[in-house]
C-alpha cells in the first residue's frame, strides 16, 4: 500500500504568531478551501495544500489532525478499522468526490483520505 503525506491541520486563533510564522516567515500563502462549515484557510506553497487551519477561539495553537493518502478502497480500509475494533468517522469533503476517514488513537487524530 502507498502511503503519501497530504495535509496537517492546525486549530488556531486568527491572530496567532503561528500564522505569522506560516506565512510571512515561511512564506507559505492563503489559498482555495473547500466549503466546510466551520471558519479557517488553506495554506499553500505553490500549488500545493500544506496545512488546513481551523479557526479557534484559544491563543494556542494545537495539532488538530495529519492527513494521509491511501491507496485502499473504503470497504477495505472501514473493514481493517472494524477487525481491529478502532473507531472511525467517514465524511464527504463538501464540493468534492473526496471522504476522510477520521481515526483517533489517543491524542492523535489520523485522516486518511
Amino acid at each position: 500500500m502507498a502511503i503519501t503525506f497530504n495535509h496537517l491541520n492546525l486549530l488556531m486563533s486568527k491572530d496567532s504568531g503561528a500564522n505569522y510564522l506560516l506565512t510571512e516567515v515561511m512564506g507559505l500563502a492563503s489559498g482555495s478551501r473547500p466549503n466546510f462549515p466551520f471558519k479557517g484557510l488553506w495554506l499553500y506553497q505553490g500549488d500545493k495544500a500544506l496545512i488546513h487551519v481551523i479557526e479557534s477561539d484559544k491563543q494556542q495553537t494545537d495539532i488538530g489532525h495529519i492527513a494521509f493518502e491511501i491507496d485502499m478502497k473504503l470497504e477495505t480500509l472501514t473493514q481493517k478499522l472494524n477487525l481491529g475494533q478502532i473507531k472511525y468517522n467517514v465524511r464527504q469533503v463538501p464540493d468534492s468526490e473526496l471522504v476522510q476517514v477520521f481515526v483517533r488513537t489517543g491524542n492523535v487524530v489520523f485522516e486518511l483520505i
